[in-house]
């Protein structure tokens, strides 16, 4: 068994007690075969555990702790120490003690020991130690490197040797932290700071197992720069929770997670994103109102240092959650309840990849975009959804929790809106409602799931308890593509017309908006813009089926008329009823037009915008069909004129004739009948030609309306035509 001692670097080279260590040590060297001095380097990684490892040291020497830094191991001869590993922190421990030193003006005897600290790593290295010990900076000097680089000792191309340079560095943070201070070197001698030092000879080490591990080189990762300062934070909490916690770290925990290891057969950054995870849950739960640190060694502290009256809990919290995934075959579990497929009786449909937790492992807490998340909140509370099952499983059954699972699953597709950190702390406790009991509340002023699901799932679940033997139906309904667990659009009431729903939309999606429209105005205002589905965006229809309670009862209606038409769909079916509409048709509405033309169909976002749009819903005829989805800036057409012009150049191909691309903004709210010099439009309730030169009026021709609805009661794209093809241009104009 090896034996331990605590010491400090001063009392290494002082103490008097003879041990196996040979103490007092004359000298520490650094061999040649270890890496250079690499906690100095500028990098972001290291910049971090620098600076919190001189947090560690400025809290204990200025506030009267005690530092209790790692192991450092090594071998001894002759009195001189070659550490194997520690080298780093002595290092460190050796720039602190010097700068202390020449800040305090400490008396040369005291500090004559540091001139036994060497690095045989190259001769540059240590003959910098040798000049550094003797040398006393001037400490008005914002950075300690530009004087300390300013002396005729220094050649400047050692600034180019890494060790010297990574020193250069430290001083310059030591000199920012520690340079308001005083009466600390008492403090050192003290042992405020101190370690364990273990002889290889003691650990039974051989000497070439020495030379390999020694000249690896690898520097201490993140995770266990990590696991050391939780495991501090843990003993200061529960010695015996730290000490249980710390071996299921290795062993436990390592065994769950040695699944989804990496390339590199290490589980490090796996643990490290789960963990965070966990630390965000607690954090929505707990400090709604509080930033979540980034960094994670500042959100170990503030869980487990700083919220000192939570720190146990936190920490339980923590160990549950990693516990109850231990011996369970975490892969199975999720293939059970979730599935890609379109619809699984027993499942709940998502489109992300179904092991949630390898995704948690793989990805949290990193970006898509700025905005986007690889792991999104809908993920979280799907994830916490499955640990609350783990932990419950007891009193939780299979059929339980596929039932619930479902509920969770319904609402966090309809909640795109709702699902953000602010709103976290209710949309878990809604989830814990929901799998631990089954009970689906709704409270005014809650920031819930989307409120219209919410209510919807109620509804479900009251309504299965009359109807049970239709739960598979609704499961089949929920799981439509286009609905996405919210069904409000074809309601319980109708729950048998799910075959004719899912034949409906195994048609030709412009056939099927075409039909629609010969029933009514399903659209769907967004904004100043109206939409309608489109042939070839699905997310149209998605969307048109989400929206607020007022849309939802009009399109319910409007859908379920088309429903009852038939028993089964076809493009065949759908084209018959367009085609009865378009032949019955007295009076041409903007919804005739677009039923009846298709140049008046993008079939992309189907977003059409009125000019009118917010004097009168939709009764003008001055209609632009946008390209894009959001912009009016983009491409976009007046319909009617669209239409001719498309109509034109089929027919008379060789004929000049200009639409611009661009009717809002005035290219393109005339069609340039180029080949007479003429330009054409529609007000709402005429067609007018003009001269292209000075634009005066050279014919127009009313269109007969409705006196009460200012309804078309004539075809107005036929009378354009038949104005630009017939009489007043060929006949009377003479342009062809």
């Amino acid at each position: 068994m090896a034996v331990t001692e605590q010491f400090t670097l001063i009392n290494l080279f002082k103490a008097t007690k003879d041990n196996n260590l040979s103490l007092p040590l004359e000298k520490i060297e650094i061999p040649i075969i270890q890496r250079d001095y690499a906690q100095g380097r500028k990098t972001p990684e290291v910049t971090r555990i620098r600076k919190r490892f001189l947090d560690s040291l400025y809290d204990a020497l200025t506030q009267g702790k005690t530092l209790k830094l790692d192991f450092i191991y090594g071998d001894v001869k002759d009195k001189k120490l070659t550490p194997l590993d520690g080298q780093q922190r002595l290092t460190t421990l050796f720039l602190l003690h010097w700068y202390i030193a020449r800040h305090e003006n400490i008396d040369e005897e005291r500090i004559q020991f540091l001139s036994n600290f060497s690095y045989e790593t190259r001769y540059s290295a240590r003959t910098f130690c040798k000049y550094l010990v003797k040398y006393t900076p001037n400490f008005d000097y914002k950075t300690l490197s530009d004087d300390i680089t300013d002396q005729s000792w220094m050649p400047l191309d050692w600034k180019h040797d890494p060790t010297i340079s990574a020193m250069l560095n430290m001083l310059d943070d030591i000199h920012a932290k520690f340079k308001s201070t005083s009466d600390l070197w008492e403090k050192l001698e003290n042992g405020c700071i101190s370690f364990y030092f273990l002889s290889i000879k003691d650990m039974g080490l051989t000497d070439e197992l020495y030379i390999k591990m020694n000249s690896r080189g690898k520097p201490l990762t993140e995770f266990e720069h990590f696991k050391a300062e939780w495991e501090g934070y843990m003993k200061a909490i529960d010695t015996n929770l730290a000490e249980r916690i710390c071996h299921k770290i290795d062993i436990d925990w390592t065994d769950m997670l040695w699944p989804y290891k990496d390339d590199n057969n290490i589980i490090d950054d796996e643990f490290v994103r789960f963990y965070k995870y966990l630390c965000a849950i607690l954090y929505f739960k707990n400090y709604p109102s509080e930033a979540i640190p980034e960094d994670i060694f500042d959100l170990t502290k503030s869980l487990f240092y700083e919220k000192a009256e939570d720190a146990k809990k936190n920490l339980l919290f923590i160990e549950d959650s990693f516990d109850c995934l231990c011996g369970k075959d975490i892969k199975a579990t999720f293939d059970k309840f979730l599935t890609n497929e379109p619809h699984i009786t027993g499942k709940s449909h998502i489109s992300e990849s179904i092991d949630v937790f390898e995704h948690c492992c793989n990805s949290f807490g990193e970006r898509k975009t700025e905005r986007v998340r690889s792991f999104s909140i809908g993920r979280m509370i799907t994830l916490y959804a499955f640990l609350l099952y783990w932990k419950n499983s007891n009193s939780i059954t299979e059929t339980q929790f596929a039932k619930r699972l479902r509920i969770i699953n319904n609402m966090i597709n309809a909640s795109e809106f709702e699902l953000r950190e602010d709103r976290m702390k209710v949309l878990l406790e809604q989830t814990e409602e929901i799998i631990l009991h089954g009970e689906i509340r709704i409270e005014e002023n809650r920031n819930t799931f989307n409120v219209l699901q919410v209510q919807e799932e109620l509804d479900k679940q009251k309504w299965l308890q009359l109807h049970p033997e239709k739960e598979e139906k609704l499961h089949f309904l929920e799981d439509h593509p286009l609905l996405n667990g919210g069904i409000s659009v074809v309601g319980l009431d109708y729950i048998d017309y799910i075959d004719r729903f899912y034949s409906l939309f195994n048609c030709n999606r412009g056939l099927v908006n075409r039909s629609l429209l010969t029933i009514g105005d399903y659209s769907l205002k967004i904004g100043w813009r109206y939409q309608i589905g489109s042939a070839k965006i699905e997310n149209t229809w998605k969307a048109i089926f989400h929206t607020n309670k007022e849309n939802i009862q009009k399109i319910h209606g409007i859908l379920i008329q088309l429903l009852s038409k038939s028993e089964v769909f076809t493009d065949n079916i759908l084209q018959g009823i367009i085609d009865d509409y378009l032949a019955k048709a007295t009076v041409y509405d903007w919804k005739y037009y677009i039923i009846k033309y298709e140049s008046m169909r993008p079939e992309k976002y189907g977003m059409y915008y009125w000019y009118d749009f917010q004097e009168q819903e939709k009764k003008s005829y001055r209609i632009i069909m946008m390209i894009t989805e959001k912009s009016i800036g983009g491409r976009n057409f007046n319909i009617f004129l669209k239409t001719l012009y498309d109509r034109f150049k089929v027919e008379y191909p060789d004929k000049a004739i200009r639409l611009g691309e661009y009717a809002y903004s005035g290219d393109g709210n005339k069609l340039e009948l180029s080949f007479c010099n003429k330009l054409a439009y529609y007000t709402d309730h005429e067609f007018v030609i003009e001269d292209a030169h000075n634009t005066e009026i050279q014919h127009k021709i009313t269109i007969p309306q409705d006196v009460n609805t200012g309804r078309d009661l004539a075809n107005r794209i036929e009378i354009g035509w038949k104005e630009i093809i017939g009489y007043h241009i060929i006949d009377s104009i003479g342009c062809i």
